[in-house]
């Protein structure tokens, strides 16, 4: 999905006011739990983050979206976030691959600080602007592996090469080739998978299973770490908040056996459905994991 578009978030209840609702998650956290974070009208990036770290716990990790190239790494959102970041840009793969923007990245990349991990990714979802015809998947791939290759000469160990895909892109009734956007295993350091419960449109909260297994074994076959770097859900027609706080806290239990890198929460409106934590059940049921 596409992280900086969508209107603009309304008020979000407080940690406090949903604090007593449901029980808190009692495992033992294996992952880095996190978010996107949404700007509300009239916030600051900044404010936005300061408000998200107050609804949920300080988030361990953060997921930034640029809709082109990546600005300056110094005073910008990934570097505002200070603290593991999952940041995606993207830049036509055509002109990746003709060596236009070479010099422009290898520069973001040796500016990017080694306190912290930076799991970056080129042209996340790649699958529905391949099925359109603004690319091919092949020139995807050559432009990814470009890319990894001007990461890799930074020798920076926190610079994280990550491939994102849909989970959708591994159902059968996808129609889709996994391998034709593979990049391959050489460069590929880290798998992300964005991965949707549709409340909506399937009227009702699928098993964790049914969403994530797929990914979590072709992660696995791959012998690849992974991380969910989108996952969430719209809320079933009916429902007030406690069937979905039900769902997040059987998801969070369930990828956190799994032990990935990492799962943000995608806490944005967009033109697909409405997935932000707004009533007082939900925001708990995710803050419980934060916090764990």
């Amino acid at each position: 999905m596409a992280g900086l578009g969508g209107r603009p978030a309304s008020a979000t209840p407080s940690a406090s006011a949903s604090a007593a609702r449901g029980p808190a998650f009692t495992g033992t956290r294996q992952t880095l739990p996190g978010a996107s974070i949404a700007v509300q009208s009239g916030e600051t990036f900044t404010q936005a983050l300061a408000r998200s770290d107050r609804t949920f716990g300080k988030l361990r990790m953060a997921r930034v979206f640029y809709p082109g190239l990546p600005p300056a790494w110094n005073g910008s959102r990934a570097d505002v976030v200070d603290r593991t970041v999952v940041v995606s840009f993207k830049a036509s793969p055509q002109e990746v691959n003709s060596g236009k923007y070479d010099s422009r990245l290898a520069s973001w990349f040796a500016s990017i600080p080694r306190d912290h991990n930076v799991y970056w990714s080129y042209f996340h979802e790649p699958e529905d602007d391949v099925e359109r015809g603004a690319f091919t998947a092949a020139a995807y791939k050559s432009a990814w592996r470009r890319i990894a290759g001007l990461a890799n000469r930074t020798g920076n160990p926190n610079l994280i090469n990550t491939v994102i895909l849909m989970c959708w892109t591994l159902d059968p009734k996808s129609g889709r080739n996994f391998d034709a956007f593979y990049p391959g295993g050489d460069l590929v350091e880290t798998l992300g998978w964005d991965c949707y419960n549709w409340g909506v449109k399937w009227k009702r909260y699928a098993s964790p299973q049914e969403i994530y297994g797929r990914m979590i074994s072709k992660s696995r076959a791959l012998g690849k770490p992974w991380g969910v770097a989108e996952t969430g859900s719209d809320l079933v027609p009916g429902d007030s908040g406690t069937g979905r706080a039900t769902w997040i806290r059987a998801m969070a239990s369930y990828l956190n056996g799994q032990r990935p890198e990492f799962v943000a929460y995608y806490n944005q409106v967009v033109s697909q459905g409405d997935f932000r934590l707004q009533d007082a059940p939900s925001i708990q049921a995710w803050r419980s994991f934060c916090v764990a």
